[in-house]
C-alpha cells in the first residue's frame, strides 16, 4: 500500500502531484480526496494527490489506504512516527511523479478548489512559484494575528514585501521545491519560511487571493496562546538569516537578485548558465 519513493518526472503521465501532509487529519481525508479528485476532473488535468501519513495516532492511515485501493490518482504514503511539515513535504515529493508539484494542508483551510487558480497563475505568468495569500472573511484571531506580526517580520529581516511568506499553499516546478527544502542547519518550523526561501534562491513569486477557510475538523499544531512556538521561530529566523547569506554566497550569477528589492514579484530571475 506505501509506494516507493520514484525520482521519475512526469511519470505515468502525470502533470501535477498535489502532496498533502496528514497528521491526525482522520476526519478531512474523505473530504480533502474528493475534492481534489473533483478540481483534477474540472481542470482537464492528469494529477495524482499525493497523502502523506505524518505518524497520526488516529484513523488517517485507513482511511488513506481505502482512498488509494478506490481511486488510482490517489496515492498513501506512511511515517512511522511524527516528522513534521517539512519532513512530510520531502517524502511526498520524492515520491511523486509530476512535473509540477502543489503543497496543500489537509485540514481544507485552503480550498482544494484553488488548486486550479494556482495552476492557472502559474500558466500565463513567468514566475517560478505561485504562492497563495489566505484570506479569511472570520474576524481577528490570535493565530491571525501572530501570521500577520511574523509576515512583518519576515519582510523586515529578510528584505522583501511578500503578502504572506509563510502560506504553505504554493504550486512551482519539482525542482523549484526541492531546492527551497534544501538548507544547512534543522528547522522545526521551517514551513514559516517558505516564502523567503524561494526569494533566497532567486525564484520569482507571483501572489494571489485565496479563501481561507475555518479548520472543518481537528486542531491547529498551535496552541492558543502561541508563546513558545513564537519564541523558536524568532530563534529559527536569526539562523535561517544567517543561512541565507551563505545561500546567496554559493549562487553567485543570482548574485544581483534583489535582496532589498521586490523586483522578484514581477521578474522571472534568469537560468544559471
Amino acid at each position: 500500500m506505501t509506494p516507493q519513493p520514484d525520482a521519475g518526472v512526469e511519470s505515468f503521465g502525470i502533470t501535477l502531484s498535489v502532496l498533502a501532509p496528514c497528521y491526525n487529519e482522520g476526519r478531512n481525508v474523505d473530504f480533502l480526496v474528493d475534492r481534489t479528485l473533483a478540481t483534477f476532473s474540472a481542470m482537464n488535468v492528469e494529477g495524482e494527490l499525493v497523502l502523506v501519513d505524518d505518524g497520526s495516532q488516529d484513523d488517517t492511515w485507513a482511511r488513506i489506504e481505502s482512498r488509494v485501493d478506490a481511486d488510482r490518482r490517489v496515492r498513501g504514503i506512511q511515517h512511522s512516527s511524527n516528522g513534521g511539515m517539512e519532513a512530510a513535504w520531502g517524502t511526498g515529493l520524492a515520491a511523486a511523479h509530476g512535473r509540477l508539484v502543489c503543497l496543500i494542508d489537509a485540514d481544507l483551510q485552503n480550498r482544494p478548489e484553488d488548486i486550479a487558480r494556482l495552476l492557472a497563475a502559474y500558466t500565463r505568468s513567468n514566475h517560478d512559484l505561485v504562492q497563495g495569500v489566505r484570506l479569511s472573511p472570520s474576524t481577528l484571531t490570535r493565530h491571525r494575528l501572530f501570521s500577520r506580526g511574523l509576515n512583518r517580520l519576515l519582510n523586515a529581516a529578510f528584505g522583501t514585501s511578500l503578502r504572506d511568506n509563510k502560506s504553505g499553499f504554493i504550486l512551482c516546478r519539482r525542482e523549484v521545491l526541492q531546492s527551497i527544502l534544501e538548507h544547512r542547519f534543522t528547522y522545526k518550523y521551517f514551513q514559516s519560511f517558505l516564502g523567503v526561501a524561494a526569494c533566497a534562491h532567486g525564484f520569482s513569486v507571483e501572489e494571489i487571493d485565496t479563501l481561507f477557510e475555518p479548520r472543518r475538523a481537528g486542531c491547529s499544531f498551535l496552541p492558543r496562546f502561541p508563546l513558545l512556538p513564537s519564541i523558536r521561530i524568532g530563534l529559527e529566523l536569526l539562523k535561517f538569516r544567517f543561512e541565507t547569506c551563505l545561500i546567496r554566497r554559493s549562487i553567485p550569477s543570482r548574485g544581483q537578485r534583489l535582496w532589498a528589492s521586490t523586483d522578484f514579484l514581477s521578474t522571472r530571475m534568469p537560468t544559471q548558465a
